[in-house]
């Protein structure tokens, strides 16, 4: 991982953004970002947006986009995303009600597989995001098993280390069991569990369980393009980015090496 591959995924300064757009996305910056994932953003036009982002020195490295949203008009997405010079579109979910079977999920693999190919004409990746529900056992298989056996190569993962983890998989081998398909990563902690029966909270990478040297390491293997910070319920979101960054920052230069024990 090198400090150019360190990105912020914007939903982690949703809250801030709604009620100050420019000022959020100026913070960020002023945190030593220089690359963004968009999501979570206020509705705003792609010319503002990317205005917004130049004035602060910002890229948009992908941005989350629903199914429904390329169902409705892939075509306006991916204006969208040109117009702001953004490379890549990740589909964040994979609605409850298309993934009751194992083939629901094939017929959706096949269908978001469609969707590849309509964007990479116009020079966009598309890709998909895990959360934890994808590890969990359905008709002898896993969603995450089946979306792997399905979707068409060019398909791209982004892995989220966290919900991986939560889903009761070890990040590291799932990184490198997808080499070559898993581009980006989500860089949240898995926080020490609090008190008996109290469900574990995200928590800024190296301030929590996972082996975050190790996730590294394995990514640099897998050809892991993008190491994007992300929380979905920060304490303090711009102190947590900051903090992430730092740490991600410290692994970027050969910092702590994978030892079984906490990042930090």
């Amino acid at each position: 991982m090198r400090q150019d591959q360190i990105a912020l995924q914007l939903y982690t300064v949703r809250r801030l953004m709604a009620d100050d757009l420019p000022g959020t996305l100026g913070a960020v910056a002023q945190a030593g970002y220089r690359s963004v994932e968009l999501a979570g953003l206020p509705s705003t036009e792609p010319a503002e947006l990317a205005r917004l982002l130049g004035d602060t020195g910002l890229r948009a490295v992908a941005a989350h986009h629903g199914i429904e949203e390329l169902r409705r008009d892939t075509g306006a997405v991916a204006d969208r995303l040109v117009a702001l010079g953004c490379p890549r579109v990740i589909v964040p979910w994979l609605p409850e009600e298309e993934r009751r079977t194992a083939d629901d999920v094939r017929r959706w693999a096949t269908e978001l597989s469609g969707f590849a190919s309509a964007l990479w004409d116009r020079g966009i990746h598309l890709g998909y995001h895990n959360h934890a529900f994808e590890f969990e056992p359905l008709d002898g298989t896993t969603v995450w098993d089946v979306l792997l056996a399905e979707l068409a190569p060019e398909v791209e993962l982004e892995l989220d280390v966290y919900w991986a983890a939560a889903g009761g998989r070890d990040p590291v081998a799932e990184i490198r069991s997808t080499t070559g398909r898993v581009r980006l990563l989500h860089m949240k902690d898995r926080a020490t569990v609090p008190a008996p029966g109290a469900e574990p909270r995200d928590a800024p990478p190296g301030e929590g369980t996972l082996e975050f040297p190790a996730i590294v390491q394995a990514g640099r293997a897998a050809g892991v393009e993008w190491y994007i910070v992300e929380q979905d319920e920060p304490n303090d979101p711009l102190v947590d980015v900051a903090s992430g960054l730092r740490y991600l920052q410290t692994l970027a230069q050969g910092g702590p090496p994978a030892s079984g024990e906490p990042g930090r």
